[in-house]
């Protein structure tokens, strides 16, 4: 029999990266009890719904998928569509742990709907899952194509992908006040307005630690992410993301702080200002990173600072390009940004601009 004490040690097992083998009386394959565990058969759906409905009555659960299976969601959830549209699994409003060991999520319908939403007061973690295919598209504006989290989410050893929103967060939309972590896990082929893979609004956090935000695209601002609220990036990668339109290919910033340690952002593309970051009003840490071949249509191909303040500490900001623009390695429209143990070369066509906007760059 699962305990709520063996219930807690597999999902901590999960968090941790370490095997995790189940053995489940049909009782407790059958029903979730408090703070118990559920396994879900091979790609039943209904079974994956119910437990997740079960587990939003209790306050508390854990539920295991089959390893290496997919669940494919046909049609949205019966619950009431909100103002944030469709989910393909019910509102999560509990604890809840989903522990997938290689299995997906994922959608597959003419129907537009995305696959999971986080409730303000609900907390989800997600160890071992692929969420694809989500679409929040069905109205204009509409955020998180995969997840959308108004409470607590975690994602470890995980992946985001192929998932779109009209509005902001294609892979996944942190809202104002919630709270993210994503751990060993890839965001990528995401596809959003604002934050094509990420997106994280006023007074959100987000944590990225040891993972990869690649190949996403925004139609507007912060191909690979947009965040608004405090966002710590952690020996991650945020490489080959496209803003379409505007600015930010890898990353758009405006208030609060973002911070990347031992992090590298390359290969982006902006489709106006910043190919690596575009910062417009917010405080950017960047140690010991690298910004390296990123590419803005017109000024800034690794850093636009708009406003606010950019520190770099002991990072690279190497072979960028502004294709139209000045500043192929920095460009200081307004704020200010300051070199501590930096390296700016061999962007293109020059290193930092306006002459004489950072000190110790020409």
């Amino acid at each position: 029999m699962l305990t709520v004490k063996n219930a807690r040690g597999l999902a901590l097992a999960a968090l941790l990266g370490t095997s995790v083998s189940v053995i489940a009386t049909p009782a407790a394959a059958e029903t979730l009890t408090s703070g118990g565990t559920a396994v879900v058969p091979c790609g039943d759906v209904a079974k994956l719904t119910e437990r997740i409905e079960q587990a939003n009555t209790l306050g508390v659960g854990v539920i295991v998928l089959a390893p290496g299976c997919t669940y494919t969601l046909t049609a949205p959830s019966a619950e009431l569509v909100g103002v944030n549209g469709a989910n393909g699994l019910p509102a999560i409003t509990s604890r809840l742990s989903i522990i997938g060991r290689g299995a997906t999520i994922t959608r597959s319908s003419l129907t537009p709907f995305r696959i999971a939403e986080v409730a303000a007061q609900g907390s989800l973690v997600l160890s071992g899952v692929t969420v694809s295919g989500g679409s929040a598209t069905a109205a204009v504006g509409t955020p998180g194509g995969g997840i959308l989290n108004q409470g607590t989410l975690t994602v470890v050893n995980s992946r985001i992908i192929g998932n779109a929103a009209s509005g902001a967060g294609g892979g996944v939309a942190v809202t104002a006040g919630a709270r993210a972590q994503l751990v060993n896990s890839t965001v990528s082929q995401n596809t959003g307005s604002d934050g094509g893979g990420l997106h994280v609004g006023d007074s959100g956090r987000l944590t990225v630690s040891s993972a990869s935000v690649v190949d996403n695209t925004a139609t507007a601002t912060g191909g690979g992410l947009a965040t608004f609220g405090t966002t710590v990036i952690n020996r991650s990668r945020v490489r080959d993301n496209t803003a379409v339109g505007f600015e930010g290919g890898g990353i758009y910033t405006a208030t609060g702080t973002l911070t990347v340690n031992a992090g590298r952002i390359e290969d982006n593309d902006a489709g106006s200002y910043g190919g690596g970051i575009a910062n417009w009003g917010s405080t950017v840490y960047l140690r010991a990173s690298l910004l390296d071949e990123n590419t803005a249509t017109e000024d800034g191909g690794g850093l636009y600072n708009n406003s606010g303040t950019s520190r770099l500490i002991s990072s690279r900001v190497t072979d960028n390009t502004a294709e139209n623009g000045q500043g192929g390695g920095v460009f200081v429209a307004g704020g200010s940004v300051t070199l501590t143990a930096a390296l700016v070369a061999g962007n293109d066509p020059d290193q930092c601009a306006p002459a004489g906007s950072v000190l110790g760059c020409s």
